[in-house]
C-alpha cells in the first residue's frame, strides 16, 4: 500500500480595491489576510497575491494585475500539470460587483483552474460558457 498524498492546490490570490497605496487600505488589508488564511486551513499553497487598485479596480476592461494572474495560472497549468489552481478572492464582487463575474471566471477556467471564495463557494464543478457562447 503506497503512502502517496496529492499535492495540495495552488492558490493565486486576487482583490481589487478603488483606493491608492498607501492610507485607507485597512479593508483591503484583512480581506487579503482573510484568503491566506483560509487558505492556511485548507492546507493549500499560495503562489502569490494580485491586487487591482484605483480606477483599475473600478473597470472591467482595464485589470493589468488580473491579467497577469492569468497568465500566471496558464503558466503555472504548463508547469505543474495535475496540481488543481484555484483564484481564491474573499467574496465573489471581489471580481466584479457589476459587471459579468462569468467573463472574469471564464478567463481563470480557460487557464486551467478555478475560482473559490473563502465563504466555501467555488465554482469547480460548474461548466462556464465563454461570453457569447450559448450554455
Amino acid at each position: 500500500m503506497s503512502d502517496t498524498k496529492a499535492e495540495p492546490p495552488l492558490v493565486f490570490i486576487y482583490d481589487r480595491y478603488p483606493g491608492r497605496l498607501g492610507r485607507g487600505r485597512g479593508i483591503l488589508n484583512l480581506r487579503l489576510e482573510g484568503c491566506q488564511n483560509w487558505a492556511a486551513a485548507q492546507r493549500w499553497e499560495i503562489v502569490g497575491r494580485w491586487v487591482d487598485l484605483g480606477d483599475q479596480a473600478l473597470t472591467d476592461e482595464d485589470r493589468p494585475r488580473f491579467d497577469e494572474l492569468v497568465t500566471d495560472m496558464a503558466e503555472m497549468s504548463e508547469v505543474a500539470p495535475g496540481r488543481s489552481l484555484i483564484c481564491l478572492v474573499h467574496h465573489w464582487d471581489r471580481l466584479t460587483r457589476h459587471g459579468n463575474r462569468g467573463q472574469y471566471q471564464h478567463r481563470i477556467t480557460a487557464a486551467g483552474g478555478y475560482t473559490s471564495t473563502t465563504f466555501g463557494d467555488d465554482d469547480q464543478a460548474t461548466t462556464l460558457a465563454a461570453p457569447g457562447e450559448a450554455r
